[in-house]
């Protein structure tokens, strides 16, 4: 009887207290949470820029953003938001705000969003160029620290976000 009540009471925390599931998608957040995070928990941005129909964003959506080590190392460690690169959202950065020119009432949707072409652009053969999907890390005080511009396999992001974790 003692061993079964000892057994008992080496059991109860397993069936009580179940361990951390594995998360099994990126935890994506609002903006506005990610910047009010990162100061608090001294924690970088992780910004994913996409675009509907877009066959890239799709691939490292299905590819890379869904293999759990890379999910595993960027939910422990970036704050990670998804945003579409032709919002319509107000986006405040550098003190800036910056929205999508393009009205709604045009019926068309492909105007890109002023924020994204600010920090999601790279020089190539000397013309500033941007592209869906990219990846933007920014530090804690929402300064930009990386551009990842383009379709991310799974051994080039790990290898990209690898120097940023703390």
């Amino acid at each position: 009887m003692k061993k079964f009540i000892c057994c008992l009471l080496f059991c109860i925390p397993f069936f009580c207290f179940p361990q951390a599931e594995m998360k099994k998608q990126i935890d994506w957040i609002p903006l506005q949470k990610a910047k009010e995070y990162a100061k608090k928990y001294n924690k970088e941005i992780l910004i994913f820029f996409y675009k509907k129909d877009c066959e890239y964003c799709d691939k490292m959506k299905k590819e890379a953003l869904s293999d759990m080590q890379v999910i595993n190392l960027i939910n422990n460690n970036f704050l990670p938001v998804k945003i579409d690169s032709r919002t319509k959202d107000t986006i405040i950065y550098n003190e800036v705000a910056y929205g999508n020119q393009q009205p709604e009432s045009s019926g068309r949707h492909d105007w890109r969003h002023d924020f994204y072409y600010e920090v999601a652009t790279f020089t190539r053969d000397n013309t500033k160029q941007a592209t869906t999907p990219s990846i933007v890390l920014f530090n804690n005080r929402f300064e930009k620290i990386k551009n990842m511009p383009g379709l991310q396999p799974k051994l080039l992001l790990l290898r990209n976000l690898k120097p940023y974790i703390k």
